[in-house]
């Protein structure tokens, strides 16, 4: 079966064609982040319910890398994450045991220790690195009690409101997480003594409904062998982007965030489903903005955007794209932001 692809620079490519004959044309957009939107393409989306899977390649080869995700190195008992002395909610402590390179992702759930934590952002750990404070926030409120000496991980991805938040490192994200575990839990039913998210994979109703869903797009023709990330919509509306330096760590990847997806799709009572034009539309909207530089945690750089409509962070090593993550912001809390700032002050005494 062939894939139905269409370009992201399709558009942008037309209408700088068209500026040789009308005018100056724009410099063209460099950087890592818009030359990874440049080689994109978007395949047929598959809708299951109110879920849709739009699958997203390379057209050309970026980065053949082999990276060792979290799962390995945990069971290579390569990676070392404890609680800092004492303990402190907003951070962790990592070291890396073995000569290669390991990468985690913002979002992935650490469970054990004092209470279950979130990643705050994508890392690349460096062969050796020992002792490294990582920003993380908390997704067990109810619990200050070690219940293992080390952090491991049941494979499981915060869905894609809490990694937004935890995307934008901002302290306040702790309540706003903090709120939605509450409000999803409440909503499925789930009461955890600890007001866990953990509890709402463990939900036995939960299990089978995932594993339902999981089914449905594991091995579909959609998701071909050179698949390197994912747009995934919900309830009619584009809720996350992922997307990785090559097929390999986009399949280690890829069943966290259908199960994380799948978990968003049975809390929500809406219908809708996204197209194929729509993701298209969206990573064009990536290609021209001006992203902020800083230093990664660890190895690399990350590159940042963020607004009322979009957060969007990626880890950039040797000048290729890790990992990009992108969240459209909900449209009552852009329309909220946006109603500030055109907000007509009336002055209290004329």
């Amino acid at each position: 079966m062939s894939k139905q692809v269409l370009n992201v620079s399709f558009l942008a490519i037309l209408l700088v064609l068209l500026g040789c004959f009308s005018g100056p044309v724009k410099a063209e957009k460099k950087g890592p982040v818009p030359e990874l939107i440049r080689i994109l393409e978007v395949g047929k989306p598959l809708s299951y319910r109110n879920l849709t899977i739009v699958p997203v390649y390379f057209s050309k080869t970026q980065d053949n890398k082999q990276y060792t995700t979290l799962e390995d190195a945990l069971k290579q008992k390569w990676i070392e994450i404890t609680e800092i002395e004492g303990g402190r909610v907003p951070q962790v402590k990592i070291s890396n045991n073995s000569k290669h390179m390991i990468y985690l992702m913002g979002g992935e759930i650490l469970t054990g220790c004092k209470q279950d934590r979130i990643l705050a952002s994508d890392i690349l750990l460096a062969p050796g690195t020992k002792d490294l404070m990582v920003p993380v926030f908390c997704v067990e409120q109810g619990r200050w009690n070690f219940t293992s000496a080390n952090f491991y991980s049941k494979d499981n991805l915060g869905t894609f409101k809490l990694r937004s938040a935890a995307q934008t490192k901002n302290p306040s994200a702790q309540s706003e997480i903090w709120n939605q575990i509450a409000t999803e839990n409440r909503k499925m039913g789930i009461t955890s003594d600890s007001s866990a998210y953990q509890a709402a994979y463990d939900k036995e109703e939960n299990k089978a409904e995932i594993a339902r869903i999981e089914r449905t797009f594991q091995n579909v023709p959609h998701l071909y062998e050179d698949t390197t990330g994912v747009v995934i919509g919900l309830a009619g509306r584009v809720i996350s982007v992922d997307i990785f330096a090559n097929q390999d760590l986009f399949k280690k990847q890829w069943p966290k965030i259908l199960k994380s997806s799948a978990l968003s799709s049975i809390s929500s009572n809406l219908a809708g489903n996204i197209t194929q034009k729509e993701a298209v539309e969206l990573l064009q909207r990536f290609f021209d903005l001006d992203y902020t530089r800083k230093p990664g945690i660890d190895l690399g750089v990350e590159y940042i955007y963020s607004d009322s409509a979009l957060n969007i962070s990626s880890l950039i090593y040797e000048e290729s794209v890790i990992h990009l993550a992108g969240f459209p912001q909900e449209k009552e809390k852009a329309d909220v932001i946006q109603e500030r700032q055109q907000e007509q002050r009336i002055k209290v005494i004329k």
